[in-house]
């Protein structure tokens, strides 16, 4: 790695690493702030085996970052400076929405719980100027679009009433001209969205009417879709949901954490009355949740629609795990920044690397669902007597499955 330091730097990152293990909350503010005010060293990967192509673009990296960490523009631009060769701001809904939140941080976990009745943030009408005045950074950004909570059939704004493929049409045709990829977000558990992203009827025309209103307010380079699935599939939908991605021409798959409590009773907490709290968790937990999703969606799918995954990921072997799943990229969620700062990012680097060339893989493509492939290897190739070694532990993972949503 190339990175550029500073006295500055180093004695800021000392003392932000001194008060993360004396208060994650406190580290959780000035880490924000560091980010804000370039106080981390910069830096690049030039191992040329790490660099991936999609949609015409090049990562030098499969690394990046993901949604929910930018919501007001701010930090970002200095994550990709970093080294993190893609990001999300948001995820927005049309409006302002500043629904109460309270977060309890895990440390022995790793792990943040949110307590959210809705999507806080500052509203996307108020982001566009931040959006057009940053437009011609080279950067690789996408917008996370959402639909609010409260939201049944139909919902009104400004005096009018707004179906979900009207209001998703609205927000990408002011945000495509300034950004990359646009992320339509059907992830949140307490979203009617979250029940009809396997209804076909529902989730098709979106995806087509985005995709066609992109065209037309960016025609030269249009932004790319993404979905957002949510990490509660059940098993028995997740084909169905392979179908509908495969049927409306989506561009990318976001499989993203975080998990619901109320829906995961696997996943346990330790802490004061962390046995009574209930929301939204992220962080280390949400790992085998989100790597077991990807390998069976990638089995549907596989290299047709590119995968990208987030959720606990703190070293390159969990980076591996979800590449190896079927990911073709992996973004850090806010737990990762949290609890190991943004220099995480050239340790994973460097441990992805040393896998890649342990297992004589020669780039990272090789290693996309290579989990996948290894299973189907006995089946074509009967006289191989071994299966090749894999860097994550996620067998008992499929054997457990994932929890059905309630």
């Amino acid at each position: 790695m190339e990175k550029t330091h500073t006295a500055g730097n180093i004695l800021f990152i000392i003392f932000w690493w001194l008060i993360q293990r004396i208060n994650v909350r406190w580290a959780h503010k000035l880490l924000y702030w560091g980010l804000r005010d370039g106080s981390f060293p910069t830096g690049r990967c030039t191992d040329e085996s790490l660099g991936i192509d999609l949609w015409g673009h090049h990562f030098d990296t499969p690394v990046g970052v993901g949604s929910g960490i930018d919501k007001k523009g701010n930090v970002l631009d200095s994550l990709l400076q970093v080294g993190y060769t893609f990001g999300s701001f948001g995820p927005y809904t049309l409006e302002k929405e500043m629904p109460q939140q309270d977060k309890f941080f895990f440390k022995n976990e790793r792990a943040i719980l949110t307590q959210c009745s809705g999507y806080r943030n500052p509203g996307l009408l108020k982001m566009i100027p931040w959006f057009v005045k940053r437009r011609y950074l080279p950067h690789f950004v996408g917008v996370e679009l959402a639909i609010p909570i409260e939201q049944e059939t139909a919902n009104i704004k400004q005096g009018r009433h707004f179906s979900y493929e009207e209001e998703f049409t609205l927000m990408t045709q002011k945000v495509a001209p300034y950004c990359d990829f646009v992320t339509l977000d059907l992830s949140h558990p307490s979203s009617e969205l979250y029940v009809l992203s396997v209804n076909a009827a529902t989730i098709t025309p979106i995806i087509k009417a985005v995709k066609e209103i992109a065209h037309q307010a960016a025609p030269i380079q249009p932004p790319k879709i993404f979905v957002k699935l949510p990490l509660d599939l059940n098993i028995t939908e997740i084909p169905l949901v392979a179908q509908i991605l495969l049927d409306s021409g989506v561009d990318g798959v976001v499989v993203a954490g975080p998990i619901s409590l109320e829906k995961n009773s696997r996943v346990k907490l330790s802490g004061q009355k962390s046995n009574q709290m209930m929301g939204m968790l992220s962080g280390a937990p949400t790992q085998e949740y989100v790597s077991e999703l990807i390998r069976r969606l990638y089995a549907h799918i596989q290299n047709r629609i590119p995968i990208i995954a987030c959720g606990g990921v703190f070293d390159g072997k969990a980076a591996f795990a979800h590449i190896a799943a079927g990911a073709s990229l992996v973004a850090l969620d806010e737990a990762s920044l949290v609890y190991e700062g943004p220099m995480l990012i050239n340790k994973i680097n460097k441990e992805l690397s040393d896998i890649i060339h342990k297992k004589n893989m020669q780039n990272i493509h090789q290693a996309i669902g290579f989990d996948f492939l290894a299973l189907q290897q006995p089946a074509t190739k009967p006289t191989v007597s071994a299966t090749p070694d894999s860097t994550n532990s996620d067998d008992s993972a499929g054997q457990q499955g994932l929890s059905s949503p309630s």
